[in-house]
């Protein structure tokens, strides 16, 4: 416990003193000490250089194998002052020629450190903190007084909050999907589904621009990305101006690990199984070629469909006539196989060039068939009719997008000029088979549809950012960005039975045109920053066939935002922040293509326009040894919300949408991450909040109180085995301006240990919904309308399986990645737009929500 210890103190101060920063002499070189404790000294390394009165630092401790951990410090007078908030720690030292002198301070104790000048070195000013070093503070203990405490693996910036992967143990031997149950404000049920602060409407970025791969079917590719290949994992809360104007207000960014320097061959290898059927893997390299880096990710998710299946069982009522309709369904999955892959390499000729380049997409086939029953009674309880049906469902698609930036640093510190260019394609084939059985006075007269819909997506996307310090404390980024977008459907209805075929096709051009300036300035603990973005849309449908007359549109778009924060002392800040966005309808909302059954008709809306948002949020955020969390009011309206609109044309269910909606929201939502005990970790996740919609064209409107909570609880065990624990629940929203979601419960845990030299090899046990029963389910609830009722879902997620890992190589260095790159976070109703689920077989029913 004593060497612990040292080794704990001794790192904290390693962290510390890698602050040194702006003195009036040249402070460049190596810097070598000994903290010592009691018997035991541990060696640190303070590399400095100077460039005129900036300075710039790292720190390493070889015994840790700890390197290049970023610093920064202040001089008064002949004292250098060193704080690291990440720990809480501070060093205060005299400057004395080739020596400094003082005493380093963390969590109660006090220990004299002395630095010698040796050599002078270069420094990479982008290292940023290793956190593996702070893994030793985890637990001290010294004769009767003992100290614990975690490892910071969060940080809060002005628009965003991180969790730092990279330096989580986990990481080593779980896969991007099961790391995100550690994430701040996300949380992942028993089906894999993916929310953020409770929310489904966030978009996936990677390395600060949205990957297409990730649009669909996230939970299958992020089960099949290997965590060891992920840097950190940010909840970027306030995009601001440099993001696309439309889209989500949250983004959920994985940044891959970047800027170190490797020598030959590194990487993971993983499989897993469980006993439903499912099987997959994942394979992850990097290596380097004298100045190419070069780094290949390849998973598979391959599920047999053993046991999984969805059900439901519907009740409505016709307000005017009060006729009922019932139905149940049962729907197996037959096969589900998706392929992901991702190669990416960059090039750096010198300090102040990079190019680098990415070709990234996946393959997605599924196959399922269902049976289905409906009976249509009138308002005394005698059958109108009824008939059962037997459905077939196929569905292959494919993604691939491919990106180059070239980033040039000028010789001004912080000044970079970025190009980049990105093209990204979509092919989507569906087949649905339907066939009538048991028919009973069917209100149609066909028996059967054969629906077959075919789509082709192609964006190409141009921009250019600067970004230059203006002084100390300012900074200004600019930049311009062109989007070319074009969708293509082709859908085609066959009636059998009568000659009423439907065969429809749809284009429809986007061309977006962007420019934006942002100012952020930082003074001590004052953070702020305000930006402005301009978008004109150009948007055209056209009908190949004639079916319908061409139309188009010219929108124009002002976008603000702003935010400021103070850090009132190492571990405690105040955020307020203003964000507005919009959101562009997508081909599936403005498809007038008619899709029929003898119970609804649905179709697209062509007038559709964008929908505007406003938010405004307060953050508090304390950051401890044992206890951090933070608390976020929000509210957020906005007054042309695009919205479903139902009613019955006798006894058949019609629907479209238009922008006639008001929404308002207030939310209240926490984080917590809390030590315990000295073995025990809490995580917790949870929001509350009220949602108002209404619509005054239609004299509709719905409000409801919800909230949701996500846990995760990690026990380490003797033996070297760990046990985790996840729980939650989320529901009770608001849909829409008809009716509210039900709650969900889940749960589940896993039990891991890892084996061989350096932990290489890991196996874990996992256990989904073990104690609930095999299913979860949710029920929905239509409260007004001409159609009242509720819809009960039911999917299969109890499962147990095993997973193992094995790292191999060495790995210190990933791709470099530009500063700056594209994204485009933009499209409701479209399949580009993520949400981080999967396709189910029950129509969203269980990844429902706002």
């Amino acid at each position: 416990m004593k060497r612990a210890f040292v080794k704990r103190l001794f790192s904290v101060a390693l962290v510390t003193l890698m602050s040194l920063i702006t003195v009036a002499q040249d402070l460049s070189g190596a810097w070598k000490g000994n903290i010592v404790v009691q018997t035991y000294s541990i060696p640190i390394v303070l590399n400095l250089q100077q460039d005129g009165e900036e300075l710039t630092a790292t720190l390493d401790s070889p015994d840790q194998q700890a390197f290049g951990i970023k610093a920064t410090a202040k001089v008064k007078g002949e004292k250098l002052e060193v704080t690291v908030p990440e720990i809480g720690a501070s060093y205060s030292g005299k400057i004395d020629g080739n020596t400094l002198d003082g005493t380093y301070s963390q969590m109660g104790f006090s220990v004299p450190l002395k630095l010698t000048r040796e050599v002078a070195v270069a420094v990479d000013d982008n290292i940023e903190i290793n956190d593996s070093l702070l893994s030793v503070f985890d637990n001290i203990q010294l004769k009767e007084v003992e100290v614990t405490a975690q490892r910071q693996l969060i940080k809060q910036e002005v628009d965003r909050i991180g969790y730092n992967i990279e330096a989580d143990a986990d990481s080593k031997t779980n896969n991007v999907l099961t790391m995100l149950r550690k994430v701040p404000m996300v949380s992942v049920d028993a089906s894999d589904e993916i929310r953020v602060n409770g929310q489904t409407n966030f978009k996936i970025f990677r390395n600060g621009h949205p990957d297409p791969s990730l649009d669909r079917n996230a939970k299958d590719i992020l089960k099949a990305m290997p965590a060891s290949s992920v840097k950190r994992i940010e909840v970027i809360t306030e995009p601001g101006a440099k993001y696309d104007a439309e889209g989500t207000t949250m983004i959920l960014n994985i940044v891959m690990a970047d800027n170190s320097t490797l020598k030959g061959v590194s990487g993971m290898a993983s499989a897993r199984a469980d006993h439903m059927g499912a099987l997959g893997g994942s394979l992850n390299m990097t290596t380097q070629l004298d100045k190419v880096v070069l780094s290949i990710d390849y998973g598979i998710h391959h599920d047999r469909g053993g046991g999984q299946n969805y059900e439901s069982s519907m009740y409505n009522r016709y307000t005017e006539s009060g006729a009922e309709l019932l139905g149940n369904t049962a729907f197996d999955v037959d096969k589900v196989t998706v392929h992901f892959g991702d190669v990416s390499a960059s090039w750096e000729p010198d300090t102040l060039n990079l190019l680098s380049w990415s070709l990234s997409g996946f393959a997605y086939n599924y196959d399922g068939n269902g049976i289905n029953s409906n009976l249509m009674r009138d308002a005394a309880g005698q059958p109108l009719y009824s008939y059962g049906m037997g459905n077939y469902t196929k569905a292959d698609s494919y993604n691939f997008d491919t990106r180059m930036d070239y980033q040039h640093r000028t010789r001004l510190k912080g000044e970079t000029v970025t190009l980049s260019y990105m093209l990204s394609a979509f092919r989507n084939k569906n087949k649905d088979n339907s066939r009538y059985t048991d028919l009973v006075n069917m209100p149609v007269p066909y028996y059967g549809i054969d629906q077959n819909g075919k789509e082709n997506f192609n964006e190409h996307t141009f921009q250019l950012d600067w970004t230059r310090p203006l002084a100390e404390k300012h900074t200004l980024e600019t930049g311009a960005k062109y989007i070319y977008r074009l969708n293509r459907s082709h859908n085609m209805l066959d009636y059998l039975g009568i000659d009423d075929d439907t065969d429809m096709r749809y284009k429809h051009v986007t061309q977006v045109g962007a420019a934006y300036v942002s100012y952020t300035f930082h003074s001590g603990p004052w953070d702020a920053r305000a930006g402005l973005r301009y978008e004109h849309s150009y948007l055209r449908a056209t009908y190949p066939d004639g079916q319908q007359d061409a139309y188009d549109a010219h929108l124009n778009d002002w976008v603000p935002s702003a935010s400021l924060r103070y850090q009132f002392n190492w571990s405690n800040s105040l955020k307020l922040s203003y964000a507005a966005s919009i959101n562009r309808p997508g081909i599936s909302f403005l498809n007038p293509a008619v899709i029929e059954s003898p119970t609804s008709r649905s179709y697209g809306n062509t007038d559709l326009g964008s929908v505007h948002y406003h938010s405004v949020s307060m953050t508090y955020m304390h950051v401890g040894p044992k206890f951090t969390f933070n608390v976020t009011p929000q509210f957020q309206f906005s007054n042309n919300g695009i919205g479903a609109v139902k009613w019955a044309d006798g006894l058949v269910q019609v629907s479209t949408y238009a922008n006639t909606l008001k929404t308002y929201s207030t939310t209240l939502s926490a984080f917590v991450q809390w030590m315990m005990l000295q073995k025990t970790n809490l995580m917790f996740n949870g929001s509350i909040g009220y949602n108002y919609y209404k619509s005054k064209e239609l004299g509709l409107k719905n409000d409801r109180i919800s909230g949701n909570f996500f846990a995760n609880v990690t026990q380490f065990l003797p033996w070297k085995l760990q046990l985790s624990g996840f729980a939650g629940l989320w529901g009770g929203s608001v849909n829409d301006l008809y009716g509210y979601m039900g709650t969900v419960f889940f749960h589940g845990f896993s039990l891991q240990r890892s084996f061989l030299k350096e932990d290489r090899l890991t196996v874990q046990l996992q256990a989904i919904m073990p104690f609930s029963g095999k299913t979860m389910s949710v029920k929905q609830y239509l409260t007004q309308g001409d159609v009242t009722g509720w819809t009960r879902y039911e999917q299969t997620t109890r499962k147990f399986g095993i997973q193992v890992s094995y790292r191999f190589g060495s790995l210190k260095n990933s791709v470099k990645k530009a500063d700056k790159t594209i994204e485009n976070d933009d499209l409701i109703g479209s399949g580009k737009q993520s949400g981080g689920s999967g396709n189910s077989p029950v129509g969203g029913g269980m990844g429902g929500g706002n």
